[in-house]
């Protein structure tokens, strides 16, 4: 009878994470195993959102992600947060994408060149596949970048679509046409939005951008 109860109470523990798996499936596109949500729901640490098994990311307590946005979660990625990046909002990454935000000490491959700026990904940007995003880049709202491009410089003002290596001014998107639709379910990683600021107060006060986290609007 007492395991009966051990097991019944040990049941009802998993209901709430239940209901919070089925509201992060309705959040994301990708395939996301149940056992990865699970581990982050139990244990509170390491990358707090979902990524491929073959991507990597590297230092996510210098990474800030925005609603919907998962940056390593289709495969072959590498994102380097050693020099910072801040994602925004409903932002698509595409496989086998670079975001690197430091350099190699050409004189000392052991060492790292740590930029001023962050990267700066906008709202409702577009990553396509192949390409790679270079220290200090910042991209503003609904960029595109093409497939195999390079990005090497600035595009802060957004709308528009950039491609080549280096990157350049390929299109200039009209403002008025571009949608940003917003899903029922949102999540920022793995936390839903309402939950997320009390949830970084308590797990991740040493991340870089806790300041950019708290003065966000969720």
């Amino acid at each position: 009878m007492k395991k009966i109860k051990r097991f019944i109470k040990r049941l009802l523990c998993l209901i709430p994470i239940l209901n919070d798996w089925f509201g992060f499936k309705m959040s994301v596109y990708n395939r996301v195993r149940f056992v990865d949500f699970l581990h982050f729901k139990l244990f509170k640490r390491g990358v707090y959102w979902p990524i491929h098994r073959n991507s990597e990311v590297t230092n996510p307590q210098n990474i800030c992600i925005g609603i919907c946005s998962a940056p390593g979660i289709r495969p072959g990625c590498y994102i380097s947060g050693l020099g910072g990046i801040i994602i925004g909002d409903y932002v698509d990454i595409a496989t086998n994408v670079g975001i690197i935000s430091s350099n190699h000490d050409p004189e000392n491959f052991q060492e790292h060149i740590i930029p001023e700026n962050p990267i700066r990904i906008g709202d409702c940007c577009w990553i396509g596949q192949n390409s790679v995003v270079l220290p200090g880049v910042e991209l503003g709202p609904h960029t595109i970048v093409g497939a195999g491009s390079i990005v090497t410089k600035s595009f802060p003002d957004g709308y528009c679509v950039i491609a080549g290596n280096p990157a350049r001014l390929i299109k200039t998107l009209d403002k008025s046409q571009c949608v940003s639709s917003r899903k029922q379910s949102e999540y920022v990683g793995f936390i839903a939005k309402q939950e997320f600021k009390d949830f970084a107060e308590k797990y991740m006060p040493n991340h870089k951008y806790i300041d950019v986290i708290r003065a966000k609007k969720y």
